[in-house]
This record gives C-alpha cells, structure tokens and sequence, in this order.
C-alpha cells in the first residue's frame, strides 16, 4: 500500500484474485486437463504456482496481482489433478486416509506462513516471502518433474492394459457429470464451508480487536488454534473413514456442528469459550475434507475423467464461496455497524454441508454393498 499508494480496497485485490480466479478457471481447466497425461497436467500448475518468484520484476501493483493470478491457475490446476493421482495409485480404501495426509500438509503449510511471513518481510522487503514461496514452489515442481511417475508407467504392460480396461466401463458424458444431481451437491458443500472458514479466516482477529478490545498481535494467534485443531482433525478424517467404511456421517456431523463452532467463538467474550470455539471450528471445518475430495471417485459411474470434472466443479464453487465470504461480512458490517449479521449468514450458509451431506448417496465400501449381499454376509442368530 505504501509502496504503490493504493487504498485499503484495492489492496485486497492481492488476496481477493486468487479464490476468484480459481472459481473462474477450474472448470475449464479441468475439462481439459482430464484428456492429457496426470503428470504432465500436474507439471504445468506447479510451474504456474511458482507465479511470485517473479513478484521482484514487479514494477508495478497489477503486476504484483499477476503473480498471484499465475499462482491461482497453478492451483485451479493441481488441487483436483493431486486427487486424480492419489486415486490413480491407491486404493479406495486407503483413498482417505492419503487425502487426509495432503490436506494436513496444506494446513501444515498455512502455519509456517502465518508464522514466517512478516519476519521475511520486516527483516528483507514485503516482496521477499512471495519471492521465496514462489522459489519453494518452483523447486517442488522441478522436482516432480524429474520423480514423478504416471502409474502406467511404473508397472508392467498387464496392469496398464487393466487400467485402461476399467476407464471403458459405462460413464457418465462430461455434460451428465456436470448436471447430476451429486456435482450440485458437491460444489455446495464445499461453497457453503469455504464461505464460512474464509469469512472467519479473514475478519475473527479483527472482530476479537475492536469489539472485545483484544490486543491484535493475540486476536491473530488465535487463528493457530484453527491450524491445529484442522491438522489433527484432516489426519483423523482420513483414518476414520477407512475404519467405519463410510463418508457420509463426517460430512454430517461437521455440517451440523462447524456453524454453531463459529457463532460460539463470536458470541461469547469469554476466553475459555473463545479457545474451545475456535480449536472446534477448525476441527469441524477440516473433519470432512478428506471424504469430500474422496466421495467424488467414488461416485456411480465415476472415472478419472469425470471424478476430475467433479473436482474442478467442487474447487470452483469452494472458492466462490472463499470469494463472497469476506465480503459478506464486510459489506453487512458497514451497512448494520456490527460484524454478527454477517457471521450469521455464513454460518448459515454452511449447513449447505450438511443437506449434502443428507443428500448425496454413501460412496464408502459399506454404503455400496447391496442388501442382498448384506444379508448374506451377516451372521443368522437363533
């Protein structure tokens, strides 16, 4: 802002253009992305996520909100391709618990920002953390370039050719996998959640700052409550699933219960209340994470072709929701005077997680054997 001289709402453009971004792309990017090589597609995003090693030839702000847009393709591109891999190599068993490790890693990655960001900053220039993400970034997709393997590659002709078989069973077309009713579902799910995290995300410290009058270097770190609580809760969605053999009831229980979360770390000024609120909401928001990304290969008809659009639709309307949420709660706070009427429409608008959650067919391993095999499998008694 100093550098450039450009106001408060224009430099929220820095973080506001890579969740629009990404709601805009994915979907195109998807669709294409499913008809080329998983390695070769997941090689180009990480490339463009590499967008802010060029943030020092930034003479000027658009161009300092450029790199941020390369780096949002990166992501529209590598998010639902990552999925497809870990599909592609692991079982529907073990699906779970690898999406669960991934999306710990990403809330692993959030914390050594939160916590790194503004030392780099103060110590070298405000450009010198997105140069040296972006150079962590690159350095990653160098390195999948030379390690990364399609899976039909790394095994013998006989498991590709069987790979290859079961991608001709009966799918749904492109165009039936973006109006089932399931796709809908999905991308609301994940919309209504994202809208909330980011809406809390972006306005709790500021909240806790003005109207509790909390100091605001600890209203920020309150927010290292929900990395952790979202770590530990991505890691137990991707094991407990495995072990009860369904997705849906996580995506239930954190339906029901990740709004309330949020209200209570809102509505009460005690900090007790405050601490168990947030460390629940982030257990809440992260539970489901792991189903969610699974559910979509799992699906009726499913391929890696059309699970890959689910996800792009997913990721598309997750970052809708991570566009509007912020907004909603800043608009209403200038309209009403007080932040509440926004966090309770964002929390309102997350139970969308759990009418899908209610609404969608059980993918797991246990939803999807039949009744008939069920009564033969069951023990009789007397």
């Amino acid at each position: 802002m100093n550098q450039f001289g450009i106001s408060r709402g224009s430099a929220g453009w820095f973080a506001a253009a890579a969740p629009l971004t990404i709601a805009i792309v994915s979907l195109p990017l998807g669709i294409i992305g499913a008809r080329f090589s998983l390695k070769k597609t997941f090689a180009v995003g990480a490339f463009l996520q590499a967008g802010g090693i060029l943030a020092p030839f930034a003479s000027n702000y658009p161009m300092v909100v450029l790199t941020r847009v390369l780096f949002a393709i990166g992501t529209a591109i590598t998010v639902p391709v990552a999925t497809a891999i870990a599909t592609e190599w692991f079982t529907s068993r073990k699906l779970p618990i690898v999406n669960g490790i991934t999306m710990s890693f990403i809330n692993l990655g959030n914390a050594v920002a939160f916590i790194a960001t503004v030392p780099i900053a103060t110590v070298l220039s405000w450009k010198a953390p997105i140069t040296i993400y972006g150079a962590v970034a690159l350095t990653c997709a160098m390195t999948w370039v030379v390690l990364g393997r399609d899976r039909w590659k790394a095994h013998a002709r006989t498991d590709r050719a069987g790979f290859r078989a079961a991608e001709k069973t009966p799918e749904f077309s492109i165009r039936k996998t973006l109006t089932q009713r399931s796709t809908i579902l999905l991308a609301l799910a994940v919309m209504g959640s994202w809208c909330l995290g980011n809406s809390i995300g972006s306005w709790l410290p500021s909240y806790y700052h003005e109207v509790f009058k909390m100091p605001l270097g600890k209203a920020s770190s309150i927010l290292s409550v929900v990395t952790v609580g979202g770590t530990l809760a991505c890691l137990a969605g991707g094991i407990l699933p495995v072990s009860v053999g369904r997705r849906k009831p996580f995506l239930i229980v954190s339906g029901a219960f990740m709004g309330m979360a949020a209200l209570c770390a809102v509505l009460f000024n005690n900090p007790v209340t405050i601490y168990a609120s947030v460390a629940l909401f982030g257990i809440f928001g992260n539970l489901q994470t792991p189903s969610l990304f699974t559910m979509p290969m799992e699906l009726p008809n499913a391929s890696m072709r059309s699970g890959l659009v689910v996800l792009s639709v997913m990721q598309s309307g997750g970052n809708l929701g991570n566009f509007i949420g912020p907004l909603l709660v800043g608009y209403l706070a200038d309209i009403t005077g007080s932040y509440l009427p926004g966090f309770a429409a964002a929390a309102v608008f997350s139970l969308s997680l759990l009418v899908a959650g209610l609404l969608l067919p059980e993918t797991g391993p246990r939803g999807r054997v039949s009744p008939a095999r069920r009564a033969v499998t069951q023990p009789r008694t007397a």
